[in-house]
């Protein structure tokens, strides 16, 4: 009997070796669950809430996102889930959450990948395949608690991935809520009324409402950082910079190492900006929304209306960023767009533009939400998602401009691998994607699936 020495077969040369060492890549299936969302398991549901942390409802999008961690490489993601998101978000999706035992995993059934980028799962009584394990963040214990005027601190300022994100005011003067000649002039994809049906929020809160609920979240070991402050736009000429000052101003003086965060309008004047940051800020966001001037005005009328004196564009917006970054530095100012909502290129040429400002490019993902005159609209493909990352790569790291931190880039395109494993945003290669069963050149050039904006005017 002889012994073969022939070299064993590595999976660089061994195509059934080669699959077996390759794994679906996290950030292609984050963005599978963003575009599609997925069906919860009878087993896991009958866990989230009760051990694991609930969906709950965020901010203008009226998101409930289920938060969770994608554990190869450690990639976040909080999947739109809950009342207020369209039923036709999830027709089709082959995506699964299930519960082995103890372990939370995302499962994919049998699908085939359709000409506008979605796929479309072919049998939906078919096992689903494994494709990788999920950790669900755990119960937080001072959801039971209230602070001392009686409010529940889980509506003071739930957790949301690793931070703890509130609003001090959940209302937007595009509704008609503050000043009535705005009423109707609302973004079109907003649910923030809605929203507040849900019950997510106290109000109105205090500054010590806010004390208290923090030093509890500091003992529960998702917490990062809090509260992220968003919510709607308010009245001019400040846009919420005095109110938002009061509050910012106690939390850094009682916990100087809490990164403070927060999305608000841009105000008429720089003066405004400066106050936030005196107070204590760490980073202002804008939400620049759609990059296009014409759609943005077709889209957002009241913020073209009030903040940019009735001409489509970003002026104000740009003038404000501009000047954050020459006074405070890089790393202090962020824009938000929204993929979806404009042909992919426009959004990529959005990043472009913001990055050669200096600022940080955030790019949230579109959910349809009932009752909003895009209810009808799709998100972006996987397809889509996919080019868009790809180009927010290379010109992010082109211009040196970050793209923040893992837990907060949980339903935005922006993605990097949690607790600083990977300081940058992973590649992904042609590999990867030929894995996942999906075309190579999107890593180049912009899908040919035909921009369609579903709208109810």
């Amino acid at each position: 009997m002889t012994t073969s020495t022939a070299p064993k077969p590595t999976p660089a040369d061994d195509p059934r070796l080669q699959k077996r060492a390759q794994r679906y890549h996290p950030v292609i299936l984050k963005f599978g669950l963003l575009s599609q969302g997925l069906r919860v398991s009878p087993a896991a549901a009958e866990r989230i809430g009760k051990t694991q942390k609930p969906d709950h409802a965020v901010g203008a999008v009226g998101k409930h996102p289920l938060d969770m961690i994608l554990e190869p490489g450690k990639v976040y993601v909080g999947v739109p889930v809950g009342e207020a998101v369209n039923g036709h978000f999830t027709a089709g999706t082959p995506f699964t959450l299930e519960l082995d035992g103890d372990q939370f995993y995302i499962g994919k059934k049998p699908a085939r990948l359709l000409e506008d980028g979605r796929w479309q799962c072919l049998d939906d009584n078919a096992p689903a395949e494994r494709l990788m394990n999920a950790k669900l963040p755990e119960l937080p214990h001072y959801y039971d608690l209230k602070t001392s005027r009686g409010l529940p601190m889980k509506h003071i300022m739930p957790m949301t991935g690793d931070f703890g994100g509130s609003t001090v005011f959940p209302h937007c003067l595009y509704f008609g809520r503050f000043l009535e000649e705005y009423k109707g002039t609302e973004c079109r994809f907003c649910g923030i009324d809605q929203n507040l049906e849900s019950g997510r929020d106290a109000f109105p809160k205090t500054p010590e409402d806010f004390l208290e609920t923090i030093a509890e979240a500091r003992k529960h070991p998702w917490f990062r950082h809090g509260p992220v402050f968003a919510g709607g736009t308010t009245p001019p000429p400040d846009r919420g910079a005095k109110v938002h000052a009061k509050f910012l101003r106690p939390i850094k003086e009682a916990f100087p190492d809490n990164w403070l965060r927060m999305t608000i309008a841009p105000p008429d004047e720089e003066r405004y900006v400066d106050m936030l940051f005196d107070a204590g800020v760490d980073l202002v966001g804008y939400n620049y929304e759609i990059y296009d001037p014409q759609l943005f005005n077709k889209l957002c009328p009241g913020k073209v209306k009030d903040i940019e004196d009735g001409v489509p564009g970003h002026a104000k917006y740009d003038r404000m960023i501009r000047y954050i970054v020459r006074n405070y530095g890089t790393g202090h100012a962020n824009a938000n767009l929204l993929a979806g909502l404009e042909p992919p290129q426009s959004t990529v040429n959005g990043i472009a533009h913001l990055a050669s400002m200096g600022v940080i490019p955030t790019i949230f993902v579109f959910v349809p939400l009932k009752g909003t005159a895009l209810e009808d609209q799709r998100p972006p493909s996987v397809r889509e998602m996919i080019f868009i990352y790809s180009k927010l790569k290379e010109i992010t790291e082109r211009f040196g401009v970050d793209t923040y931190c893992a837990g907060c880039n949980r339903f935005v395109i922006n993605t990097k691998y949690y607790d600083g494993i990977q300081p940058t945003m992973p590649a992904i290669s042609e590999n990867d994607l030929r894995y996942a069963g999906l075309p190579t050149e999107d890593l180049y050039e912009a899908p040919r699936i035909p921009f369609v904006l579903k709208a109810k005017w």
